[in-house]
């Protein structure tokens, strides 16, 4: 029922006028700030609701009726008016303590060691503790202390020599030098670091310990506590030791990460019987259940994620105190998990999967044990899991469809037999998975929309996998793909938009290499520093930050998110306090404040370029990747990372003598040198990469983002996901430098599209398939011809090679055109008018095959033969004692085909066939009509001849 306000306001006044006449109980009366008091503190609302019988906002709303008690216990000195609220409500509970002890208690109070008519708070208990804390910083409560300092000397318990808070209290003269101290003393406790409360700062971390604390615990004023604040900082880098304290990415983070350490603060000071008697419901600790003043935190913290995985923790170590129950369910999951038990053996994929999203999956042993029948269930249970985070079925549908392709994934790699999570997912699984996607995408067995959507259920699965607490399991993150055609995947640069990437890339390099020029120092300023470290009054002016840059710095940028140094902290605070900004400043030295993408990506376009490496081999590259000689081939080889297969591979340089459009000098050359400007370029940012595992990384560069402004991120394999940072990179690379395609549209620049490229060139070059599976690092030839033939390189060989044969057939036909009437007389057999020659033998007449070639339905009269590369077969065919290496030579390489490859099951086959009897015929020493001497001596030559034309024909 709703009250009247009138008969609130009568219920208040009735409970105030018995209050008045009982002035006892006003050193009992809780009391809460207040600021429309003129005291600044009035009767907890809550202690009205109470004792009046309404409710606490009708008691607020009442404050004023109040005051009229606040004024009474003024006038018996309880409160008194110029003090804080603070002071006012610490001064009632000292004197309500005073107040509560007898005569004889009062005989007996601790003496202080150094002053002996002094009462030793101290020694009492930790809230008396507090007010002698408290009473170096607030007047009244010193008053107060001394007051009853002064009432214990009437009564004759103490002498009148007893000393005063102001007397005793010893003025802190060097505060810095008693904050380090502090700091000293405290980084050594761990019970004292677990007690530091903290707040927003300009720190690296955003938050350093609390001004107020800094200021009762050393003795001075909020401003000099203010002052001296930064030099707390290690105490928090401490406590992230220690992990009392983490860094977090949440916004409002510092209220999270205070949140969580007075959460676990609080269960680290319970005992084990403490523990055991929590209360519980639900299987959870029932915050509602713990009293208010006891409670760590409200229901509405949990709105930090730090808070619920501290909480979640808590809660473990509950359970294995046995405190709460491990199984325990709900009631409606014991409802849904009864219901769909009922129906499993008739379950739709559908249900199996809801069945599955129900189970719990928090720990390890919660991963189902996989069986003959159910090989992939442990796959099927973290689609199934993180499927809940979605509510439409679509999204469902998403991840049911993922978890079966890549179920298809791992059987290919893994076999079908019961599969365990923790035994075959590692961090590179995700990587080789794309990789299976994007041959997927290039055989145009599914769309790159599609892949995207598969790739990014899979990714989720795996971050729902790194929740499982005790499973520890991490993985690198990739890009997913470009979407559009799938053809856009395998097109080759176009040669005029090489020649456009080209002078981009030279240009680009230039600009980057312009930052390698060292910095000029010009000894201006002088040190702002003292001994200490402390900015010195009057000298924090940009002259003098330029000064710490040339001598204390290195000439290195400092940024705030990576200053550790004091001197970088102090050069970043003038900084700070002048009119210019820190990238203003920096332009006007003339120095490049980072190693930003831009810088590093002409380098990664150009490597990418010359070896036409993968994505994720190319960003994965370390600093000592580059080898000169190699021990096996003294030749110069780069190593790489190559997922997909057994990992390392050596991919050797120059092992072809090719003219490739975009080198100017020999390829190791130009790889070494990309090498060396790429350290050195890196070389001042390297150190501060936090993660060892990239110290060596080629590629690194500093990020512009607010949050992590100048942090050093490698382009792969840290946390943080930069695809889409270098997708904007390539976009703005097209950009600044106008790059166009064939229809004069922005050009698409991917990294992924230089390895097509490569290729197209070393066809252009008539590099041999061999050399090419080589190159692309290969294990079996028959990856490179379906590498080929799914990039359409097969009928690109076979126009290049007809344009070839139509420029010799013209050739030919011009010289015949010159020729005189003697051309058109009846040639003698005896008379060799031309002579072709071929990897076998010599032909005598190219324009007068013998019949069974002009027969043939493709021979076209006055054209020259087309027939003439399978010579041995021809009766023109001249074949000497020097053509037999190249022939013992052809039949070496045709075995060797026959041998490591399939090439017997292609149409090719009966070619190969034939000519293998037709070289017989010639070498065969029972067939042949050489000597044996002859025979031998070009078995002996055939050994130096590498390989034979015919071997390495259109594939």
């Amino acid at each position: 029922m709703k009250r009247d306000g009138k008969a609130s306001d009568l219920l208040v006044t009735t409970w105030l006028e018995k209050l008045l006449n009982k002035p006892n109980l006003f050193l009992s009366l809780p009391l809460s700030s207040d600021t429309k008091s003129p005291w600044r503190v009035n009767i907890k609302p809550d202690y009205v609701s109470n004792d009046v019988g309404i409710t606490i906002s009708e008691a607020r709303r009442r404050r004023g009726l109040i005051l009229p008690l606040i004024n009474k216990m003024a006038e018996k000195g309880i409160v008194v008016k110029g003090a804080s609220s603070r002071e006012n409500i610490v001064r009632q509970q000292i004197l309500g303590w005073y107040n509560s002890l007898t005569l004889q208690d009062k005989k007996q109070l601790p003496r202080s060691v150094n002053h002996e008519n002094n009462i030793s708070f101290t020694s009492m208990g930790s809230e008396q503790r507090s007010w002698v804390t408290q009473a170096t910083q607030f007047e009244w409560i010193a008053k107060t202390i001394d007051e009853i300092h002064e009432d214990l000397h009437k009564i004759g318990v103490i002498d009148a020599e007893f000393k005063t808070v102001i007397e005793r209290k010893r003025p802190v003269k060097d505060i810095k030098s008693a904050m380090l101290a502090w700091v000293s003393k405290v980084s050594e406790s761990e019970d004292e670091l677990w007690s530091l409360p903290i707040s927003k700062a300009p720190t690296p971390l955003g938050f350093n310990i609390t001004v107020e604390h800094i200021q009762q615990t050393i003795g001075v004023s909020y401003s000099s506590a203010y002052k001296v604040r930064e030099l707390a900082y290690p105490l928090v880098e401490k406590m992230i030791d220690k992990e009392i304290l983490v860094a977090s990415d949440e916004e409002s983070s510092c209220a999270g990460v205070e949140l969580r350490r007075k959460l676990l603060s609080w269960y680290r000071c319970l005992t084990v019987d403490e523990k055991k008697a929590l209360p519980i419901f639900g299987n959870k600790i029932s915050l509602k259940r713990i009293p208010k003043d006891k409670r760590p935190i409200n229901k509405s913290d949990f709105r930090y994620n730090l808070v619920k995985n501290a909480w979640d923790f808590i809660h473990n170590e509950l359970e294995k105190l046995g405190v709460i129950s491990f199984d325990y369910q709900s009631v409606a999951e014991q409802k849904a998990l009864k219901a769909l038990n009922h129906n499993k053996n008739h379950e739709t994929q559908k249900d199996r999967f809801t069945r599955l999203a129900f189970i719990p999956l928090n720990f390890q042993a919660d991963l189902i044990e996989p069986t003959k029948n159910e090989p992939f269930v442990q796959v099927e249970q973290i689609f199934a899991s993180r499927s809940k985070s979605v509510s439409s079925e679509s999204g469902k549908s998403n991840y049911s469809n993922a978890c079966s392709l890549f179920i298809e994934f791992l059987s290919e790699q893994y076999g079908t037999s019961p599969l365990i999570i923790f035994n075959v997912f590692d961090e590179h699984l995700l990587s080789r998975y794309r990789k299976y996607l994007q041959q997927q995408i290039i055989t145009q067995k599914i769309s790159s929309h599609h892949a995207n959507t598969i790739l990014s259920a899979v990714r989720n699965a795996l971050r729902r996998l790194t929740q499982v607490r005790d499973l520890k399991y991490s993985f690198y993150d990739i890009e997913g793909f470009e979407t559009g055609r799938s053809t856009d995947f395998k097109k080759p640069f176009a040669k005029n938009e090489r020649l456009q990437i080209l002078d981009a890339i030279k240009i680009g390099i230039k600009e980057s290499k312009a930052q390698l020029k060292p910095y000029q120092k010009t000894g201006i300023g002088q040190n702002p520093l003292d001994d200490k470290g402390g900015r010195i009054r009057g000298l924090s002016n940009l002259d003098n930050a330029r000064w710490l840059f040339e001598n204390s710095m290195k000439c290195i940028p400092a940024h705030h998110n990576t200053a550790k140094s004091p001197e970088e902290k102090a050069f970043l605070q003038i900084i700070e306090a002048s009119d210019k900004g820190l990238s203003e400043v920096y332009n006007d030295w003339g120095v490049n404040p980072m190693i930003g993408v831009d810088l590093i990506i002409p380098y990664i376009l150009r490597l990418a370029q010359v070896t036409g490496l993968n994505v994720e081999p190319l960003l994965s590259l370390d600093i000592d990747d580059y080898v000169d000689s190699h021990p096996a081939t003294s030749r110069p080889c780069l190593r790489y990372w190559k997922e997909r297969s057994d990992g390392h591979k050596e991919y050797h340089l120059d092992l072809f003598n090719a003219q490739l459009t975009w080198l100017s000098s020999g390829q190791a050359r130009s790889v070494k040198q990309t090498f060396e400007e790429v350290i050195k370029l890196t070389s001042s940012i390297r150190q501060n990469i936090n993660d060892d595992r990239f110290k060596n990384r080629l590629f690194i560069y500093q990020s512009n983002s607010s949050q992590k402004h100048g942090v050093v991120f490698p382009f792969i394999g840290s946390k943080w996901s930069h695809a889409q940072l270098l997708g904007r990179t390539l976009s703005f690379f097209v950009e600044k430098h106008g790059l166009k395609n064939e229809k004069g549209e922005p050009l698409t620049l991917t990294i992924s599209r230089f390895r097509p490229t490569f290729v197209s060139e070393m066809l252009d070059n008539g590099v041999s398939l061999r050399e090419i599976q080589l190159m692309l690092g290969h294990s079996s030839i028959q990856t490179t011809i379906r590498y080929l033939d799914s990039l359409d390189f097969n009928s690109i060989s076979r126009k290049k090679l007809n344009d070839k044969l139509r420029e010799i057939h013209q050739s030919a036909l011009d010289e015949q055109c010159k020729e005189t009437k003697e051309m058109d007389k009846p040639k003698n057999n005896d008379e060799i008018l031309i002579t072709f020659r071929t990897p076998l033998a010599e032909c005598k007449n190219i324009f007068d095959p013998p019949e069974f070639i002009k027969n043939l339905s493709s021979y076209t009269s006055g054209t020259p033969c087309s027939q003439y590369n399978k010579c041995l077969s021809c009766d023109n065919v001249v074949i000497t004692a020097k053509n037999l290496p190249e022939i013992f030579a052809m039949k070496r390489d045709y075995t060797h085909l026959i041998e490591h490859t399939r090439v017997m099951d292609t149409p090719y086959g009966h070619v190969v066939r034939e000519n293998l009897e037709l070289i017989k015929g010639i070498i065969d020493p029972e067939l042949s009509d050489f000597s044996t001497e002859e025979l031998e001596n070009g078995q002996r030559l055939a050994e130096y001849i590498e390989d034979t034309i015919l071997v390495d024909g259109v594939v």
